[in-house]
């Protein structure tokens, strides 16, 4: 009995020791490759990096501590590194995924993992180190079977989703909205976070970039963890220089007449499988990035980070997986790039044209898209301070769609072209449908020295009381832009089946126009599917900013089912839609609405309540206080 308890304790402690035994990528070699069990305090080694020009070379570490669960499952080697003067500098970012090597019990030097973290504003030159066993789970060999069982998963089960895009369409009709308050608080105070153990900053060297674009575009790629620097575009010192540990690698994002490329250092190239990093580019799972050599043309030292100044040379392959344990692709073929053509109208007449080629990332395309248009519009000069910007802009998308951004505006700098360009890509990409990215961007772009705004003043109207039929008239006071007050004439029929009753007239700007649309008629910015994300999307981008709007606010009488709109239903059937129990069918105010095109881009609204009678006398009407546009 006792030798039968025996066995049976035996049996079960060697099960439970072999399920508490990590599985290891197929890739792993274990006569190359070492496992965090079996890193000890006091391990030296070294480490490949390059640190000027295309020359792998070595700086020297000793392992400090194993941080346990650093990430959730996962271990984090602490190193002290010397040589290549990280005494001065620090870590360094542009080395992430340097391979570092310990010298194991046996004198054999075997790759443990990447240097990846670091500590901003330390005085010592100690680094976290992304286990290679976790990184060899990125080859697309391992995610095959995983992404299949994930794409299987998510067509047994389909639901019916309503997205609301009010709020991504926010900062496209809000003057309150800049391009700078896209930057979140967190990612803002960041820097002052010394204390923690971070990722390595991925230095985002820029070529031809102007000043001015870079300082506002900085905090918005520090969102990525894309630390924005000044660099080389490329030249002949790495035309011969290869994929392999411890060389250069760089992702090109933008290139043409601005070049922007984020750069780091390759961990381990196995067969046609490319390792790098040691911490997510972006984290977004799968992607399709070129990526190319690459050499050191500096290393900045400095107190908050070093980093890396690096140009990109030819290109080599593809990144296809970015995760919490870093990077990995495949030598061979790079993917296409999104061309973004731009023709760019001075006020003196002169025509140019600007080229560039992006990285197909769905979060980084929309702002390197903007990168390109603001470097276009600013690249040569300043915009006049007192101007005029006419645009007509193409997005065609990979499911066959386009969007056409055509509009203008009047002294509001560059930041509501972007943001209008920015928007219509982020929401084909970020949307619960599908992801849908642009392959190709064009447009022209007029910039005039005269400012054609407009402030409303005042609105007039004879008589507050009107018959079914009747034709309302009345005259806009506005001021332009270092202009008189001049008068502008309108009107609008009213219908002849219009009950008795009190009525909202309104006469507004465009963004008085979308507000009230959003009130009205909330369900012409709800979409079901990604054919209707792009109606909704091209719905708000053709609202002329050029264009007066009256609107004559009726009851509470339609229904709309999905974005299909039933005005002016009887009660009874009214009731029973809306009492049916779906989701998609929602309540709301019927109006009808007059566009009026104008020669200047107008601002303010005024609006009246008047009074339908079929039998009326006439009543002068006093004119209210206008309202500016928020």
């Amino acid at each position: 009995m006792k030798r039968l308890t025996f066995i049976v304790a035996t049996f079960l402690f060697a099960s439970f020791a072999i399920a508490e035994q990590p599985t290891l990528p197929k890739l792993f070699d274990p006569a190359r490759h070492m496992t965090v069990d079996e890193v000890r305090v006091g391990m030296k080694g070294f480490g490949l990096s390059v640190f000027k020009g295309t020359k792998i070379e070595r700086f020297d570490v000793e392992v400090v501590s194993v941080l346990r669960n650093f990430n959730p499952k996962r271990d984090v080697v602490l190193i002290r590194s010397t040589g290549q003067n990280l005494e001065h500098t620090g870590s360094v970012a542009g080395m992430s995924g340097s391979p570092i090597f310990l010298r194991d019990d046996a004198g054999k030097d075997r790759m443990i993992g990447a240097f990846a973290y670091g500590w901003s504003l330390a005085k010592d030159p100690i680094a976290g180190v992304q286990p290679i066993q976790y990184m060899l789970e990125l080859a697309s060999d391992n995610r095959t079977k995983q992404n299949g069982e994930r794409a299987s998963a998510r067509g047994s089960s389909p639901t019916k989703t309503m997205w609301d895009a009010r709020t991504l369409l926010a900062p496209i009709t809000s003057n309150s909205i800049s391009l700078e308050s896209l930057t979140t608080p967190n990612t803002k105070d960041e820097s002052q976070n010394t204390q923690s153990l971070k990722p390595l900053s991925t230095p985002l060297c820029a070529a031809a970039l102007p000043s001015a674009v870079a300082k506002r575009f900085a905090p918005l790629f520090a969102q990525h963890n894309l630390l924005l620097a000044e660099g080389a575009a490329g030249g002949d010192e790495n035309a011969d220089a290869k994929i392999e540990p411890g060389s250069v690698i760089i992702a090109p994002l933008l290139v043409g007449d601005v070049q922007f490329h984020a750069n780091g250092t390759v961990t381990e190239v196995l067969g046609e499988h490319v390792f790098a990093f040691g911490h997510p580019f972006n984290n977004e799972g799968e992607i399709s990035l070129p990526f190319s050599v690459g050499s050191v043309n500096a290393i900045i030292a400095s107190l908050e980070s070093s980093f890396k100044i690096a140009s990109a040379g030819a290109n080599k392959g593809e990144l296809d997986a970015d995760h919490a344990a870093g990077i990995a692709g495949k030598l061979g073929k790079s993917p296409a790039m999104v061309p973004i053509e731009y023709t760019i109208i001075r006020p003196d007449g002169r025509e140019m044209k600007f080229n560039f080629s992006a990285a197909r990332h769905a979060r980084l395309l929309p702002l390197l898209a903007a990168v390109a248009m603001d470097s276009a519009l600013v690249g040569e000069s300043q915009l006049p301070q007192y101007n005029t910007i006419n645009y007509d802009i193409t997005m065609t998308f990979d499911n066959g769609k386009t969007l056409r951004l055509s509009n203008a505006d009047a002294n509001a700098g560059s930041d509501t072209l972007l943001l209008q360009l920015i928007t219509p890509i982020t929401a084909a990409a970020e949307n619960p449908f599908e992801r849908v990215l642009p392959k190709k961007i064009e447009g022209k772009v007029t910039i005039s020295d005269r400012a054609t705004d407009a402030q409303i003043l005042a609105v007039q109207i004879p008589k507050t009381k009107f018959r079914p039929g009747e034709t309302i008239t009345g005259f806009i006071t506005y001021r332009p832009f270092r202009g008189e007050e001049a008068n502008l004439p309108f009107s609008m029929p009213l219908p002849h089946d219009l009950p008795d009753g009190a009525y909202q007239l309104v006469v507004g700007d465009w963004q008085r126009y979308f507000n009230d649309e959003t009130t009205a008629r909330p369900f012409r910015f709800n979409a079901e599917t990604i054919d209707e994300v792009f109606e909704v999307v091209q719905d708000v981008l053709s609202i002329r900013h050029d264009e007066l709007f009256i609107r004559l606010l009726r009851q509470p009488d339609g229904v709309a089912i999905g974005r299909v709109a039933m005005a002016q239903l009887p009660s009874s059937r009214r009731q029973v839609l809306l009492g049916a129990g779906r989701s998609n069918v929602s309540a709301f105010v019927s109006s009808d609405v007059q566009k009026m095109p104008t020669k200047h881009l107008m601002t303010g609204s005024a609006e009246f309540t008047i009074q339908i009678e079929s039998q009326t006398r006439t009543e002068i009407a006093k004119s209210p206080a206008t309202k500016p546009s928020n």
